[in-house]
């Protein structure tokens, strides 16, 4: 909840992302670890799952009563990113699609449905 008040600034900075951690950490961790954008690590395929017949199931998902009811997304706007990611990917283009914001709608809408 917190995070949720932070202003997007202080969360990224000049395409840096973790800007207020990094400034947190500063003496605290090893300044190349602190100051490391590079991305290690190993992600699912979550990029081909929001794709393809994948992405008429989030739109479904977007539209759902508790989803509209949240308020948090424009539906038409979030269509778009979803219709725009399933281009990147079917075109295999090296250019950076919409992954990450596809996992946390996904899971905001799991969130919003934890009964």
């Amino acid at each position: 909840e917190f995070m949720f008040r932070v202003p997007g600034t202080m969360k990224i900075r000049e395409g840096v992302t973790k800007h207020l951690l990094r400034q947190a950490m500063r003496g605290i961790l090893p300044e190349s670890t602190r100051t490391r954008i590079k991305k290690t690590g190993w992600n699912a395929p979550a990029h081909l799952w929001f794709s393809g017949q994948n992405g008429d199931i989030l739109k479904d998902l977007v539209r759902s009563q508790e989803v509209k009811n949240a308020g948090i997304y424009r539906i038409p706007e979030v269509d778009k990113i979803i219709d725009e990611h399933k281009k990147i990917v079917a075109s295999k283009t090296k250019k950076e699609n919409h992954m990450m914001f596809l996992w946390q709608l996904t899971n905001i809408y799991f969130w919003l449905n934890d009964k």
